[in-house]
């Protein structure tokens, strides 16, 4: 990001994976970090999303956008609901701060490094950025070693089924996950598995307004007399 502003990077202090859109409601640490040379770093004690409000809101700096990630995982598909890089992205929009989440896949990061000044230039260059939306973007599965280009599509399904056993002092360990995937190619999960790097606009809004008016029809003030 250093040739397009300053740059300011603001991080969890530990891994913070499937911390969705949560917030630490107590006290929270936020310290300056020498963490990248000529860079301003700071650790936050808080969650993905935490790093964007204390960042606004103890720097008083006016950020132009926010960049999420790279996460050293997909959250495409499912994932986004659990995901904390996009969940971060989510709460600039919500301070009315553009916001970008990238991810790559485990295992993924030197296909990433070989790419990412070319996401980062096609992302700016062309202003995908928006206070409309996140942009969403994750890099192919790590069986490639280089992508296939481009592709703005919607959110795939990628469910979890997970199975946890018993331990032996009677908590539960996660045994396995088995993920299924849709069938339907115009989607992150599928077009990720083809080879491609992915732009999906993920909203805040969370109504399905497809069914708003529908369930109108519901509406307790018909059945008050």
């Amino acid at each position: 990001m250093i040739p397009y502003g300053n740059v300011t990077v603001v991080a969890p202090d530990q891994g913070r994976s499937a911390a969705s859109h949560s917030i630490n409601m107590g006290t929270i640490c936020f310290e300056e970090a020498n963490a990248i040379p000529g860079i301003s770093c700071f650790a936050c004690s808080g969650m993905p999303v935490d790093c964007v409000r204390l960042a606004t809101s103890v720097l008083k700096k006016e950020f132009d956008i926010v960049f999420s990630g790279i996460n050293n995982g997909l959250n495409c598909g499912t994932d986004i609901v659990y995901s904390g890089t996009v969940g971060a992205a989510k709460e600039a929009i919500i301070e009315g701060i553009p916001g970008v989440a990238i991810s790559a896949d485990h295992g993924s990061f030197d296909l990433a490094k070989k790419e990412i000044d070319q996401v980062i230039k096609y992302i700016m260059d062309n202003k995908l950025y928006s206070l409309d939306y996140v942009l969403n973007v994750n890099f192919p599965i790590n069986s490639f070693d280089k992508s296939k280009g481009y592709r703005f599509t919607k959110q795939g399904i990628k469910s979890y089924k997970t199975e946890f056993m018993k331990n032996n002092i009677g908590s539960y360990d996660v045994l396995k996950d088995s993920i299924t995937f849709d069938t339907d190619l115009d989607t992150d999960v599928s077009l990720g598995r083809l080879g491609y790097i992915t732009f999906v606009p993920v909203g805040v809004d969370q109504t399905n307004h497809k069914y708003v008016n529908k369930l109108k029809e519901y509406d307790l003030w018909k059945y008050i007399l």
